[in-house]
């Protein structure tokens, strides 16, 4: 059978004539795709062309205590899964415990952090453009911009994160994504908001 053809026909059945499919692909686990990101180890496995910009995934390799700071995604849902470890995040202020196999929904337009609750907390992360947004996913260019290429696919030894990042870099990166960065030049790209007096947080969610 041909399937390519029925393919195309099932699309023009639907009216959809002047949309021309992305090719699939299978992303390995491997040192190509990976960066050392602060502490942690990321591996790239889908962004940019290959899915029209309509999403990113990435896998996050983070340490005990680390995180990011508080930031917003204004165009993209975040979902991240649990695959060892055990994360804690904050959704503007709120608190929710997320542990292995387990996962959490972190909305556009929202402003969250979180931080490895775990001595490793390895997960997947995926970011899928919300309703009438713009796809911009370019997540990656920050990534590299703070870390970079990894040497193996294990953690970076100590003292590798310890760069001069220009901030106002930061905040052009962010904005191009359709994200913001809050109390960068304030607090530092490394701080772990949430692990000294859970920062911002007086009550937990309903689980």
């Amino acid at each position: 059978m041909d399937w390519e053809t029925m393919s195309r026909e099932a699309r023009e059945e639907r009216g959809i004539t002047d949309y021309e499919p992305l090719r699939p692909f299978v992303a390995e686990r491997t040192l190509d795709r990976a960066l050392w990101y602060e502490s942690q180890l990321l591996v790239m496995y889908a962004d940019g062309p290959a899915v029209g910009n309509s999403c990113c995934i990435w896998e996050g390799n983070i340490p005990e205590g680390m995180g990011p700071p508080p930031h917003v995604h204004l165009y993209q849902h975040e979902i991240f899964y649990i695959i060892e470890g055990h994360l804690t995040a904050w959704v503007e202020g709120v608190r929710y415990d997320v542990p292995k196999n387990a996962l959490i929904f972190l909305p556009a337009g929202r402003a969250h952090w979180f931080l490895s609750a775990a001595p490793v907390t390895r997960m997947f992360s995926l970011t899928v453009t919300a309703e009438n947004f713009p796809a911009t996913h370019t997540q990656r260019l920050l990534f590299e911009y703070v870390g970079e290429p990894a040497e193996a696919l294990t953690m970076p030894p100590p003292g590798r994160e310890n760069r001069n990042l220009d901030p106002a870099v930061l905040a052009k990166i962010s904005e191009d994504d359709g994200s913001k960065l809050f109390h960068v030049r304030e607090e530092g790209w490394r701080r772990a908001f949430g692990a000294a007096g859970e920062v911002g947080t007086e009550k937990d969610a309903e689980r």
